[in-house]
């Protein structure tokens, strides 16, 4: 092709006829100028498939990562119950304000374990999240790579405020059961569940109310947490069905 271009420049240079060389130089210049313009698009399309293929990779991560998440907020519930369930059987208080939310969380108010009833003194697990893509993706500066804006602003409102809140509601747990151990060591590990019944007018019982209120708390953050999470897993199912 490039040899047949340099026979016709060479032709028509030879033969004098400047008018059909200007014309045969402008529609090279012009072939040019569409070849570079078809290779930049190529170009452009292979880097918008690359940019879509590595969104496709941090969301995916991210799916995993909540996935992880949801089976330990799932633990979590289930030892937050417990202690709940113990203290909600004795006292009514939960019952008769509205803001605990009985009926929309019935599993919190079920039968207690009486065997279990240490549990109380205690506070649950810390939930640590897996957040390794999401951190990895906010690390790179590629937030960009996430078209779907309401998806990237769920994400976020998973990472940077429920988890934060759910870290707060807990360094108030740890507190309370610091001074829970101090001041209660002996019906620690000397009572059971009738003592507590008995015990329902003395300070002790009324602290452990308390204590296990902020629990409660918590556990409603975890629920949240745990909603929110699955919407995302759903949006980004549907993200990646998409592309």
């Amino acid at each position: 092709m490039i040899k047949f271009f340099r026979h016709f420049r060479k032709t028509f240079l030879s033969e004098n006829k400047f008018s059909k060389y200007f014309l045969y130089a402008i529609g090279e210049i012009i072939l040019v100028v569409i070849g570079i313009l078809i290779a930049l698009q190529i170009n452009n399309w292979n880097e918008n498939r690359k940019s879509i293929a590595m969104g496709e990779e941090y969301l995916s991560g991210i799916k995993e990562d909540i996935k992880k998440d949801l089976v330990l907020i799932d633990s979590i519930l289930s030892m937050n119950s417990k202690s709940i369930s113990l203290i909600t059987s004795i006292d009514s208080v939960y019952h008769r304000k509205w803001y605990f939310f009985t009926k929309e969380n019935e599993n919190f108010f079920q039968s207690p374990d009486t065997l279990d009833f240490q549990h109380i003194f205690y506070r649950d697990m810390s939930f640590r999240s897996k957040k390794g893509s999401y951190k990895s993706l906010i690390a790179d500066g590629k937030t960009a790579l996430i078209s779907n804006k309401e998806l990237f602003q769920t994400i976020q409102l998973i990472y940077d405020e429920n988890q934060e809140r759910l870290a707060s509601t807990y360094e108030a747990i740890k507190e309370i059961e610091l001074n829970i151990i101090k001041v209660y060591g002996y019906e620690k590990y000397n009572w059971t569940y009738s003592d507590l019944k008995n015990a329902k007018d003395e300070k002790i019982f009324s602290d452990l109310v308390n204590f296990t209120e902020q629990k409660y708390w918590h556990a409603l953050n975890l629920l949240r947490l745990k909603e929110n999470s699955k919407k995302v897993i759903k949006m980004i199912d549907k993200e990646l069905l998409d592309d």
